[in-house]
């Protein structure tokens, strides 16, 4: 069995696809939480389209942030051995969960990512056969095995020398196309849930502090580029300020983890209001 958390915010252009694609898995043994994070559009009346059992919607009175939303559906509602995420503007490959899954039985891993096809948004309907000879789109690879001492790379470049450009080359795995043991999130606190942005590095940082990170190099999962994105956001994208600062301050993080005693936090999530909704046939 496996726990799927996706978070969305107003995602009502996107949802529809989202979900039927994790609905379309190849491997069916799964619950689907959807934290809706007080959206002002129509995305929980579109997830609520969906008859079937095994999602489950928090609706929130409250707009907490994807990384507590993550963490209050981790604590309160995932019971299965496996979690794995999913972003609400992108769509995975039919056949993403059953090879993730395969990968982690096999091999022992607790942290299981693959390679990713990205395109910018035009409002078409894509698959990666569509998509990999389009313009604006390209399949995006990222490392088989990151070990612990890759890190050394990473605190290198936090150091006064060295260069901030160098730390955002630094690949760990695209957040959407996760795949964890749920015990390695247990014992690490889940994510930061303080923050709205880039926890999802800082957990992978934490993951290297007790286990390697493995990437499939079959790209299963279809991330979106689009204007409303956090990505492109300038107060808090990728060359944002706010994100650079955060990013700077993980040095510690880094260096815990190549202790091999990496930092656990609290499960943070504030206090909020929510409604709980099932979608039964």
């Amino acid at each position: 069995m496996i726990d799927i958390i996706l978070c969305a915010y107003n995602s009502s252009d996107t949802i529809e696809q989202c979900v039927s694609s994790i609905l379309n898995q190849t491997y069916k043994n799964f619950n689907l939480f959807i934290f809706d994070d007080c959206s002002t559009d129509d995305t929980v009346k579109k997830i609520k389209s969906f008859h079937d059992d095994r999602i489950t919607v928090v609706s929130s009175k409250k707009n907490i942030g994807t990384y507590a939303a993550k963490n209050f559906v981790l604590k309160n509602l995932c019971k299965s051995q496996y979690v794995a995420l999913h972003d609400s503007d992108d769509f995975s490959e039919p056949e993403r969960l059953q090879k993730q899954l395969g990968f982690m039985v096999l091999s022992g891993a607790l942290c299981v990512g693959t390679a990713v096809n990205e395109f910018w948004d035009d409002h078409k309907p894509h698959t990666i056969s569509e998509n990999k000879d389009s313009i604006g789109s390209r399949k995006n690879t990222y490392p088989k095995i990151i070990e612990t001492s890759d890190l050394k790379s990473l605190l290198t470049s936090l150091a006064p020398e060295g260069s901030y450009e160098d730390y955002l080359k630094f690949k760990f795995c695209m957040n959407g196309t996760v795949l964890f043991n749920r015990d390695i999130l247990q014992t690490l606190g889940g994510w930061d849930g303080n923050t709205r942005i880039a926890a999802d590095t800082d957990i992978f940082i934490r993951i290297l502090g007790l286990s390697k990170i493995y990437n499939i190099s079959e790209a299963l999962y279809n991330r979106r580029f689009h204007s409303k994105s956090l990505t492109a956001s300038r107060n808090v994208g990728i060359n944002s300020e706010e994100r650079k600062n955060y990013n700077l301050a993980r040095k510690p993080v880094v260096e815990n983890s190549l202790a091999g005693k990496p930092t656990v936090r609290e499960f943070y999530y504030p206090d909020f209001k929510y409604k709980i909704i099932k979608c039964a046939e």
